[in-house]
């Protein structure tokens, strides 16, 4: 039997908790971020509390998951992954805003670069400003050092893992990206399998995702030309003994245990 082909280019994921101010924002730039393409949007309701029900009720034409409960950031990304029928994932966090023109360009470069394997798109802030958003294997201290009193005997250490010698302007490959954005080939699925469930908040998944790419064979580029806008809260620095930034450490420490075998990073 031969195998049905995809039936989008492009499926645009995005997890949203109780993110319906941002939502309002975000689904509204999707059709001219991904224009000249076919794509799906896909958006799992990880138990809001909030109007996220009615934002969602004014685009019909978006795929929706309704978890009763808060599930977790790789849980409902696996739950995303089932509903989506395209070449290309590009998995959103919810407070993002891309470009005109930023998701197609992701597409194109993957179709045009056969090596690589997943892209992460130039973020910026709210003010215009650049995120460090590409970034080295990150040191098993890392949330040590980037913590007063400490951050001062660790700059040279953060400098390096946050590429701050990097102008952020060009294209290249790089250890990871944020996973605020990460476009990648949905035909490396059967490669790397499914989001890591014992990650269950933003403390490493996109670390975890990018080195497996590597790990699969393929590479994972920063890709200059496609912005988009990403309000980053830094919840967990800004609240570093609430459940939520516990939990964070637990899974970034598991996940570095887990990669313990590229310490030194795996792009060249």
């Amino acid at each position: 039997m031969t195998e049905r082909p995809p039936a989008h280019d492009v499926a645009v994921c995005v997890v949203s908790w109780n993110g319906a101010h941002h939502l309002r924002n975000l689904l509204p730039a999707l059709p001219a971020a991904t224009e000249g393409i076919d794509a799906q949007v896909v958006v799992v309701d990880n138990g809001s509390a909030d109007d996220t029900e009615d934002v969602l009720a004014e685009h019909p034409s978006v795929e929706v998951v309704a978890n009763p409960e808060n599930r977790g950031i790789t849980r409902a990304r696996n739950q995303a992954l089932m509903v989506q029928d395209a070449r290309v994932v590009v998995m959103l966090d919810n407070d993002t805003i891309p470009r005109p023109g930023s998701i197609t360009a992701m597409v194109r470069y993957l179709d045009e670069h056969p090596e690589v394997g997943l892209v992460g798109a130039r973020l910026l802030n709210p003010d215009g400003t650049v995120q460090e958003s590409c970034r080295t294997v990150p040191p098993v201290y890392l949330p040590l050092i980037t913590r007063p009193p400490f951050e001062r005997f660790g700059k040279g250490i953060v400098d390096r893992h946050y590429m701050r010698d990097f102008d952020h302007a060009t294209t290249r490959p790089v250890d990871w990206v944020m996973g605020a954005c990460q476009g990648y080939r949905a035909s490396l699925l059967p490669l790397l399998g499914a989001y890591d469930e014992r990650i269950f908040s933003h403390g490493g998944e996109d670390t975890d995702w990018c080195l497996r790419v590597w790990k699969a064979g393929y590479e994972v580029h920063y890709l200059a030309e496609a912005e988009m806008e990403h309000a980053y809260g830094h919840f967990a620095r800004k609240n570093p003994l609430s459940r939520q930034a516990r939990r964070a450490l637990g899974d970034y420490l598991y996940m570095v245990w887990k990669h313990r075998d590229v310490r030194e990073g795996v792009a060249r």
